[in-house]
């Protein structure tokens, strides 16, 4: 039996009909995560610009539940999941506005709050319905400076080289640091229909936290690929080899996905400070319809 389950935010859902599921994420015989220290002397870079490089990716909490995020394209623009503000009833997780992103810039952690009322997501019930719609892409309350945000590419392509960066994968040997690993895209799991981002299968490994996390082009640029957003396998409790019933996968910057990010920075051009509302509601981008329909697998929530 197959099993789906979006990437981990903390939260353990129940498959339907099957119990519990407690896996978080897929990882791999191949694991080869390391901390961005461990990657600057595997590499024989400098750890002190490895680190401000990939300063951009921090953590999101939104009242007690945590998942990866980053500054994408400017200092006060956020990529991540959807799932990472909805839970599996296609709840809010608590008062969004309550939500924070955590960096560390020099050392130095600082959190900025999220401006909710900007928050624009592919659905807010990310559980049932097909991956593509599975992202969000909000303000931050306040610029942070000293950060370089990461651009975003039009890659994506089957056997390309790519790395995923998390801020957390709880039950990794480093739990709580950021956690880097070069995998590469194995094959791209679903092809656009319509203005749906494509999704794609890594054989990077992952864990509890990871939801969100950049996938990047390898090298220095920091051009984002997609982002991280959930698995599939038969045995996802155990560590195994890549194949198809044991994938980790996330969704390219495309589509409506893409179109948000860049509606982000216009507005921003436009004014930088935002404009006030009545109600902190969320923005849903009327994907469904292009973005096909949900796999007959079996869907378990990892959170």
């Amino acid at each position: 039996m197959d099993w789906r389950g979006l990437a981990g935010c903390g939260v353990v859902a129940a498959a339907l009909g099957m119990g519990t599921v407690a896996a978080q994420a897929v990882t791999f015989t191949s694991d080869a995560r390391l901390t961005l220290d461990e990657f600057a002397r595997a590499h024989g870079e400098n750890p002190a610009r490895l680190e401000a490089r990939y300063a951009a990716t921090g953590m999101i909490r939104c009242n007690g539940v945590y998942s990866t995020g980053q500054l994408t394209l400017r200092d006060d623009i956020v990529t991540t999941a959807a799932h990472a503000f909805y839970d599996p009833a296609g709840r809010p997780r608590g008062d969004l506005s309550a939500c924070t992103f955590m960096v560390e810039v020099g050392g130095l952690r600082r959190t900025v709050p999220l401006d909710a009322s900007t928050l624009v997501v592919g659905t807010t019930d990310p559980y049932p319905l097909p991956p593509s719609l599975d992202w969000a892409v909000v303000r931050l309350a306040q610029p942070i400076a000293g950060v370089h945000p990461y651009t975003i590419a039009n890659g994506g392509s089957d056997g390309e080289g790519v790395a995923l960066l998390a801020h957390r994968h709880r039950g990794w040997v480093h739990d709580g640091r950021r956690a880097i690993e070069d995998c590469r895209i194995r094959s791209e799991a679903a092809k656009p229909v319509g203005l749906a981002p494509r999704e794609i299968d890594i054989d990077c490994s992952a864990g509890d936290g990871a939801s969100g996390s950049a996938i990047l082009e390898q090298g220095a640029d920091t051009r984002m690929v997609g982002i991280y957003v959930g698995w599939r396998s038969s045995h996802p409790e155990t560590t195994g080899p890549y194949g198809p019933d044991h994938v980790n996968f996330g969704i390219a910057v495309e589509g409506h996905f893409r179109d948000a990010v860049l509606a982000a920075v216009q507005a921003e051009d436009r004014a930088r400070q935002p404009v006030p509302v009545a109600a902190a509601k969320p923005t849903v981008v009327n994907a469904a319809a292009s973005a096909g329909t949900a796999t007959a697998t079996v869907a378990a929530v990892a959170r």
